[in-house]
């Protein structure tokens, strides 16, 4: 018998660690483990809030397919389906992350899909918010710092996209990398379109961005060289 609940125990462990993995990397967590003959009993808040989380990271994904699809698209008229589409998938991807928040308050990586979906559905300043929300509840979480640098540069916010790139430098060098790439876009789309960006400011930033570049990969070849004496 004892042996038994020990037992259950560790796979309730490895569940509930599982799922906080998944969830911080923007994946789906995972459903529990079927118990076999153990009689069906009523779901919990946590577990009801991850079975629609999953479903926003779904629709999520479908709408970043559909975006892509847009980008590629060689007519106008399946350009604008594909951009519909995109916008339908986001849409249902909020209210999906909307309500896992609303069965549990907590759930970090629901506020952060959140401002995903605001953020491709082009309302920055609430993103903003949601991201904040998400880091209050799990600070250091390198996604939402990445995603809401992106947010800033929705908003022409260069001061604060830097900082975003700063902090990610020493939480996450992949979100870094990619915070960098984002930058480097939307400084090629101001300057198709300033949008009300200055352009000593623009030419500023595009050059901070490549003196931060060629810094990152200094430290990168410095870590590498490292690592192979550590390996002599």
């Amino acid at each position: 018998m004892k042996a038994s609940v020990k037992c259950a125990l560790a796979i309730v462990a490895a569940v509930a660690s599982t799922q906080v993995i998944s969830m911080a990397n923007g994946t789906s967590a995972p459903p529990p483990p079927s118990m076999g003959s153990t009689p069906a009993r009523p779901a919990t808040h946590e577990e009801r809030a991850n079975e629609v989380y999953n479903s926003g990271i779904e629709h999520r994904d479908r709408g970043n397919k559909h975006e892509k699809d847009a980008v590629n698209a060689k007519k106008p008229e399946d350009r604008t389906k594909s951009e519909a589409k995109a916008r339908g998938e986001y849409e249902k991807a909020l209210k999906d992350f909307e309500k896992a928040t609303s069965f549990s308050s907590a759930h970090f990586a629901a506020y952060n899909g959140m401002g995903y979906s605001y953020r491709k559905l082009g309302d920055y300043q609430k993103a903003l918010e949601m991201y904040d929300k998400a880091l209050q509840l799990a600070p250091g979480f390198s996604d939402a710092v990445e995603y809401r640098g992106e947010a800033y540069l929705g908003l022409n916010r260069i001061d604060d996209a830097k900082q975003a790139y700063l902090e990610l430098m020493g939480l996450n060098r992949k979100n870094a990398d990619m915070l960098m790439t984002a930058m480097r876009s939307w400084v090629a789309a101001r300057r198709a379109d300033p949008a009300g960006v200055d352009a000593a400011a623009l030419d500023a930033f595009e050059s901070w961005i490549k003196e931060r570049a060629g810094l990152a990969q200094q430290t990168a070849s410095m870590s590498l060289a490292s690592s192979h004496r550590g390996s002599w």
